[in-house]
């Protein structure tokens, strides 16, 4: 499914319904513990706790991480700052047996705790801040939103995601889009 090179990549996935993204985020999370990588997920909590159902006894490989603060005020504390404060994290789960870390953001979730512009602009340096670390980041997108509502998934969102991420998951593979 994903190949060593994971690290360093900003990806995107792009999920019609719940169980579209349970059933993907499954296999991607699954790929991760396997790998020995820590799986931090900035998400709703019950979509959360959901996930974490599908793991059991390694169901710790799993943790939630707030970034609202980050998202919000990531201008303020610069990228050097925020990629120290990632590398102590690495130094942190590195001892504990991991050998890297994936995150997940869920999209819309980010939006309605930040605003739509921190996200984007946030998103646009992630690349910068996990650079040259045994880190990737994989960013949700809620395409039943975009389709129905536009409540935070709107035509401006979808255009920046296609510009910033240049792999996405498909068919269970990250797929390189340039």
């Amino acid at each position: 499914m994903i190949n060593r090179s994971i690290f360093g990549i900003n990806s995107s996935f792009y999920y019609f319904g719940l169980e579209h993204l349970i059933i993907n985020m499954y296999q991607y999370i699954k790929k991760g513990i396997e790998r020995k990588e820590k799986i931090c997920v900035y998400t709703d909590l019950k979509l959360y706790k959901k996930l974490l159902k599908y793991f059991g006894t390694k169901n710790n490989c799993v943790e939630y991480v707030d970034m609202t603060q980050v998202i919000n005020e990531y201008q303020k504390l610069g990228v050097d700052n925020i990629r120290k404060e990632v590398l102590k994290y690495i130094d942190q789960i590195n001892k504990e047996g991991y050998v890297g870390v994936r995150f997940i953001i869920q999209v819309d979730y980010a939006i309605y705790n930040t605003s739509q512009d921190n996200f984007l602009n946030f998103d646009r340096i992630i690349l910068n801040i996990i650079l040259e670390m045994s880190v990737s980041c994989m960013c949700v997108y809620n395409f039943e939103d975009y389709l129905k509502n536009r409540r935070f998934i709107n035509e401006k969102v979808i255009e920046e995601s296609y510009k910033i991420h240049n792999y996405r998951l498909y068919n269970r593979k990250l797929m390189s889009v340039k």
